[in-house]
């Protein structure tokens, strides 16, 4: 790991494929972490929260998704994903800068896009970090009154969320992902014994599940709602690239994160779909799913894994929220940091904490963020429903957008640009960026002709959503125009050039 500079001096960009990109801030200070392979898959897997994902999307997904047809869902996406992967392994190697989607797209299609895109991204996160305050409260306060406690407003128990998350965030990287890899760990352990137990108690009580197994139930229910649901539990897999100042290694240490969290969470939801079809039974499955997406679970962990494992399963399904909620907040932080260095917010954003290495002024700013738009969203009165199926919906559209740019950036860069025609061709290079394009593209279009249906609101709460979306990158694009004609010197640095 470099030692951080600490004497002033310009920002000077430099990258070995043995240590960290070493990018340092107008003070001289760079960001502090020794982050691993491990660390970075267990930071992406984090924000994917296994558990939540298992008791809540998957349900979902079975009930008014594809069905029977979820697994091959979860399979497709991963294909498509794995290609993306590939194409983002490259870009990384290639573009040794930190910002991951916000650099790359930069490298590819230039600065006005890349800005544009960084507004997307970085309001992308909020929306889902948002929405997920709703969903935390909601599962924190139910579950006090389950077991006992006093009926309380939801937003207290988001509060409390918004405390933890905030005071680990401050620190090093390291700490959030010692902590998010215990938590990570347990949730796997959980619906690892779910999966086992569903099957065996399923098969003897209604047979062993078959229909599933057909790829034509691929196209039952409503593909685009399983897309778009498919395709956020996935999304977490830019923090591989997010933390590359953290990062032992990060040419190498980032491809090979980016493809074990793609197969790790395609092949891991895939089986516990399967699963779950089994314990239900495949002829209940769909319409059990449906009638009660946020409590099946529990039902079929307590008819075959007995109370204990419902129980610990509650008790984990909040530290999964929870999990999340960091691995957001950090993922959001980071990118604030990174538009503080290119001078696009104020620069004291882009400058790490003297002792912890932390982007902890970023990190606090992001924090405030998080409780001006919750708090603003609860005097309008919305319910923590509302909150979470409106803002997670528009976060997965947004950032699948993201992706469809950072495919088509690969493939600009590889074929037009004059450093990406000097890269060896192979097929991480060539052909993986204009399959993720095609496969992206392709889910982009079905989540926005079903949008209604994922966020569940109103057909002019829809449009104004997704406007806001192209608006939001609009207005990157039109910023960057303005920094080009009166501020070159910091049009120069976007892209965290």
């Amino acid at each position: 790991m470099n030692t951080p500079d600490t004497t002033a001096g310009p920002i000077d960009l430099s990258a070995s494929p043995a240590t960290n990109a070493v990018v340092t801030t107008d003070t001289g200070r760079q960001l502090v972490g020794r982050l691993h392979t491990h660390d970075l898959v267990l930071a992406a897997l984090a924000l994917a929260g296994p558990l939540a994902a298992t008791t809540g999307y998957t349900a979902l997904l079975l009930g008014f998704g594809s069905g029977l047809g979820t697994s091959w869902t979860f399979l497709v996406v991963m294909v498509v994903l794995l290609f993306f992967a590939m194409a983002y392994g490259a870009m990384t190697r290639s573009v040794d800068r930190p910002g991951a989607f916000y650099s790359y797209i930069t490298a590819g299609l230039g600065k006005h896009v890349g800005l544009g895109s960084s507004f997307l991204i970085l309001a992308s996160y909020i929306t889902i970090g948002v929405g997920f305050y709703g969903f935390a409260g909601l599962s924190l306060a139910e579950y006090v009154v389950r077991l006992g406690g006093p009926e309380l407003p939801w937003w207290l128990f988001s509060l409390a969320y918004w405390v933890v998350v905030g005071t680990l965030a401050y620190f090093r990287v390291d700490l959030s992902a010692k902590v998010l890899g215990v938590l990570l760990l347990l949730e796997v352990v959980v619906v690892t014994i779910f999966d086992i137990v569903s099957i065996a108690g399923g098969t003897r009580d209604h047979g062993l599940a078959l229909a599933p197994l057909n790829p034509g139930t691929f196209f039952d229910g409503n593909v685009g709602f399983a897309l778009a649901f498919a395709v956020a539990l996935f999304t977490g897999f830019e923090a591989t690239a997010i933390y590359r100042e953290e990062t032992v290694r990060p040419n190498k240490t980032i491809p090979r994160a980016a493809i074990f969290v793609v197969l790790i969470i395609g092949l891991f939801y895939a089986f516990t779909a399967w699963a779950f079809i089994n314990g239900l039974g495949e002829e209940n499955a769909v319409a059990l799913s449906a009638e009660s997406p946020a409590g099946v679970f529990f039902v079929v962990a307590t008819q075959y894994g007995g109370p204990i494992l419902s129980d610990i399963a509650s008790v984990l399904l909040i530290t999964s929220v929870f999990a999340a909620h960091l691995a957001i907040q950090n993922v959001s932080t980071r990118y604030v940091y990174s538009l503080g260095v290119d001078g696009i917010l104020p620069r004291a954003l882009g400058v790490p904490h003297p002792r912890h290495g932390s982007p902890a002024r970023a990190s606090v700013t992001v924090s405030l963020t998080y409780l001006i738009f919750t708090g603003a969203l609860i005097l309008f009165g919305l319910t923590a429903l509302e909150i979470y199926a409106w803002f997670a919906g528009l976060a997965s559209f947004t950032l699948i957008l993201a992706m469809v740019l950072v495919s088509l950036s690969a493939i600009v860069y590889y074929a037009f640009s004059g450093r990406g025609r000097t890269e060896p061709q192979s097929f991480s290079t060539r052909i993986a960026p204009t399959l993720a394009f095609l496969g992206l593209g392709t889910i982009a279009v079905l989540v926005q002709l079903n949008f209604g249906a994922i966020t569940g609101g109103s057909p002019l709460l829809n449009i104004v959503m997704i406007v806001c979306s192209y608006v939001t990158f609009a207005v990157g694009i039109i910023v960057a125009e303005v920094l080009r004609r009166r501020a070159p010197h910091v049009f120069n640095r976007i892209g965290r050039q």
